[in-house]
């Protein structure tokens, strides 16, 4: 099992419901931690008894006014913050402006019921009381705001509504606003070496888009091979042009000054000349042909069951004299029998370049190997010559159209250079592999490997 695949953030559609489920548990997070700092539960607590000792002594002193309105207004030029004066007949505050805003009187009330004096933790405020007085026969109750303890940083609850919801509006744009440039970004990078490729950059990659491991990876992989093949297929084209220009000069200039020769010595000693390389020139065009309509798709293959055996022994058949003529052998180790799915046709084709081009740099009175073996669902046909091999940095080369190893050696044998690409357009279209390899004992070895039939 690919665990890796199962992870959600090597996925965009992971990424995002990842990101959003993120941000919206971060948000309901947030709103009940809110919720929690914005509303205290309203406690009574007991006093200590030094703090009542300390606070009854500071109420005696205000205990010896005549009037009300005196204690009033020495309670307003000492601290009129610090004292609260409630008349506990007529149940009202005579001190309102030193209790804070949306303060519920009520429990005012509910502690002048009490015997003893208290603190009321309400919300942002806390009170210390009641502290009895008796002015002028009168009964009043008298309550100390203390000082709230200092709050640590990370406590909200002294910051105001509209602010929270800012922080919490800001929190989520900030967190929207990363996941929306972690996808535009690579995007935008994407789109701009799109039209880099597209005005003629034809080296525009994308190596970091390259390396993410979702979708956008995957697009980004996808635009490097897409640019990669692009840019083979040109360069290919290019060299393809150069070579058929350089290989039609090459015949077309030697016909010219055969026929040169023939008008001004007025003999027919050079017409044999000139028909080899008109000949040359009519093949060199037939297997170009045949190799543009392969590399361009315009094969259809006619695919049907043949034998592998009885196709290669067909060639070897038609190819006997060129062997008997340099006394060569041709050898075929093979079973009875192997069928296989293939267009017999072009299949044939590809069989028989390998083998001419075997014949062709093998010297006299050599032996041609021919073998077939089967391995599992594959099947390897193999061709191995007694030539003079090739370097091994050559072996994928040789596949390329119109390569050369060297120019001396083509004009010995007359060949294209297209014998063996076109067995390599074969071959990928049958789904197959082409190789060459360096066999223990020198010469030169072509190998085909072809799938076999799921009923094989």
């Amino acid at each position: 099992m690919n665990f890796e695949r199962l992870n959600p953030i090597n996925s965009l559609a992971g990424r995002i419901f990842v990101w959003f489920w993120l941000v919206l548990l971060l948000t309901v997070s947030l709103t009940l931690f809110l919720s929690r700092q914005l509303i205290e539960d309203t406690e009574i607590r007991r006093l200590a008894p030094q703090l009542v000792i300390q606070l009854q002594r500071e109420a005696a002193k205000l205990n010896n006014h005549t009037s009300i309105q005196a204690l009033l207004e020495q309670l307003q030029r000492t601290n009129s913050n610090s004292w609260i004066l409630v008349d506990v007949e007529q149940n009202r505050i005579l001190t309102p402006q030193a209790l804070p805003r949306n303060f519920n009187t009520n429990w005012l009330t509910e502690l002048n019921q009490l015997n003893k004096p208290r603190l009321l933790r309400h919300n942002n405020t806390h009170l210390a009381g009641p502290f009895m007085l008796n002015i002028n026969q009168q009964q009043l109750a008298l309550y100390q705001q203390r000082q709230r303890p200092s709050q640590p940083w990370w406590r909200l609850s002294g910051l105001s509504a509209p602010i929270l919801v800012l922080l919490l509006l800001l929190t989520s744009a900030a967190a929207s606003f990363i996941l929306a440039i972690s996808i535009s970004r690579p995007l935008r990078e994407l789109v701009k070496q799109n039209l880099c490729f597209a005005a003629g950059q034809f080296d525009s990659r994308v190596p970091k888009l390259a390396e993410r491991k979702d979708e956008l990876g995957q697009l980004g992989r996808s635009f490097n091979t897409m640019a990669e093949r692009i840019s083979t297929l040109l360069q290919n084209q290019q060299r393809l042009l150069r070579d058929i220009s350089h290989e039609l000069r090459s015949p077309l200039a030697r016909a010219q000054l055969a026929l040169g020769l023939t008008e001004r010595q007025q003999d027919l000693q050079q017409l044999p000349r000139i028909k080899n390389e008109l000949e040359r020139l009519d093949s060199m065009l037939d297997e170009l042909l045949t190799y543009s309509r392969l590399d361009a798709g315009q094969y259809q293959l006619d695919l049907h069951a043949c034998d592998l055996v009885a196709l290669t022994e067909e060639v070897i058949s038609i190819n006997q004299l060129d062997a008997d003529n340099k006394s060569q052998q041709i050898s075929l180790d093979a079973p009875a029998q192997l069928w296989i799915e293939a267009d017999s046709r072009l299949l044939g084709r590809a069989i028989e370049n390998i083998l001419r081009n075997a014949l062709k740099y093998s010297p006299t009175a050599s032996r041609i190997e021919c073998t077939i073996k089967v391995q599992a669902k594959d099947v390897t046909l193999s061709i191995r010559d007694q030539g003079p091999g090739l370097p091994e940095n050559l072996l994928e080369d040789i596949f390329q159209p119109f390569f050369r190893v060297s120019d001396s050696r083509t004009q010995s044998t007359g060949g294209t250079g297209l014998g063996l690409a076109i067995v390599a357009q074969i071959i990928r279209q049958h789904r197959g592999e082409v190789s060459a390899s360096l066999p223990n004992g020198g010469g030169l070895q072509v190998n085909i490997r072809l799938t076999l039939p799921a009923n094989h």
